[in-house]
Formats: structure tokens, C-alpha cells, sequence
């Protein structure tokens, strides 16, 4: 007879544990940060766990950072080349595919969705970005809060915010995120650990 309850509450303790975990967001690994970083913002968390976050060094500036500095060289030899849905290379890209395929230089792995790419690095208020970083929108529908379209920050921290990217209409290109277009639809920019190792 005690069995029984004894079971419910070894079952209860466990759903609690499993849930508590799964709330927690894991700390950026140094060798494999790209998949470990979890996007905690929809989840729901306590004030405890919360301020229980590790605290991650964030590289405090770009200047001088020759990784960097390749990666924005590579970048523009692509200027002009035109926009393909599911592009990454000869023929065109899509924007992930090329922030992907420019990231891939220096053996960074990038996922092939603007989404996916959201969810990696460490997120960076729109007034600290700087260039390497990627800055992520909404896609052609503003109402829609879901990720659909990423570049890169070509410009220092403290400039006027200008990306590459791969746009629809022009193929790859510098824009700024003063455009009504893009201010209007900015999400959120992440930065990535990798390029300052």
C-alpha cells in the first residue's frame, strides 16, 4: 500500500527536476559554443535561476583583431553576387548561406537558417555592436517576430551600424540599420566567441 504513493512521489520529484533543468540556460562551452548556447528569452525562468546565470568574458572590442579583419575581406569579394534562395556559393546565396559560407573561412560552422543563427554567440545590445558581429530581423513581414533574414557588421563599435548581406532584391550588399526598412524590423545581434580566440 505505501508503494503506490511512495512511486507518485519519486514520480513527481522527477518531472520537477526534469522541468528545473530544462529552464536552466547552459553556459557557453569554450571548444563547441555554438552548440551548447541555448536562446533562454521565451523561456520562462525564476529570479533565482536567473541571477544564477555563469557569467561569459564578452570580448569588449573588434579593433585590431585580424581574424576579424579576414573575415570582412572575404566578405566583400562577394559584393554584387546575386541572391539564391538556398545559396552558398557560385550561383548566389540566400543571407544565412552567405553569413555561413564567409563564417566557414575561418572554420567557424554556422546552421543554414537566419533563425538558427539567432541562436548562437552571445547576444549584444544594439548599441555595442561591432563589426563580425551578426545582426539578425524580421523577414519580409515586420509583424511577424519570428528571425528571417541576417548579415554581417561591417562597421566599429560606435559607428553607425552598416552589414553585409545577402538581400533579395540587390544580392550581396552593405546596408545601414538606420534604413527605415531594416530599423524597423531589427531583432536582435548576437557575437560570435570564436573569432576572438
Amino acid at each position: 500500500m505505501l508503494k503506490t504513493p511512495f512511486y507518485a512521489l519519486l514520480f513527481g520529484l522527477m518531472l520537477l527536476s526534469v522541468k528545473g533543468w530544462a529552464q536552466v540556460p547552459l553556459a557557453l562551452d569554450e571548444v563547441d559554443s555554438l552548440t551548447s548556447f541555448v536562446d533562454t528569452i521565451q523561456h520562462r525562468q525564476s529570479p533565482k535561476l536567473a541571477k544564477a546565470k555563469p557569467k561569459v568574458n564578452t570580448p569588449k572590442s573588434s579593433k585590431g583583431n585580424t581574424r576579424i579583419d579576414s573575415l570582412i575581406v572575404f566578405a566583400e569579394q562577394y559584393l554584387g553576387d546575386r541572391y539564391r534562395r538556398g545559396g552558398t556559393g557560385t550561383h548566389g546565396f540566400d543571407c544565412s548561406g552567405y553569413t555561413m559560407t564567409v563564417f566557414k573561412h575561418l572554420n567557424i560552422k554556422l546552421p543554414h537558417t537566419s533563425a538558427g543563427q539567432g541562436l548562437i554567440g552571445i547576444p549584444v545590445r544594439a548599441a555595442n555592436v561591432q563589426k563580425g558581429d551578426l545582426i539578425l530581423f524580421r523577414g519580409g513581414n515586420r509583424r511577424r517576430s519570428r528571425i528571417g533574414h541576417v548579415g554581417i557588421v561591417v562597421s566599429e563599435k560606435g559607428e553607425p551600424v552598416r552589414f553585409i548581406h545577402s538581400s533579395t532584391s540587390e544580392g550581396v550588399r552593405v546596408d545601414n540599420l538606420s534604413a527605415p526598412y531594416f530599423r524597423n524590423r531589427y531583432v536582435k545581434s548576437v557575437r560570435i566567441p570564436e573569432l576572438y580566440q
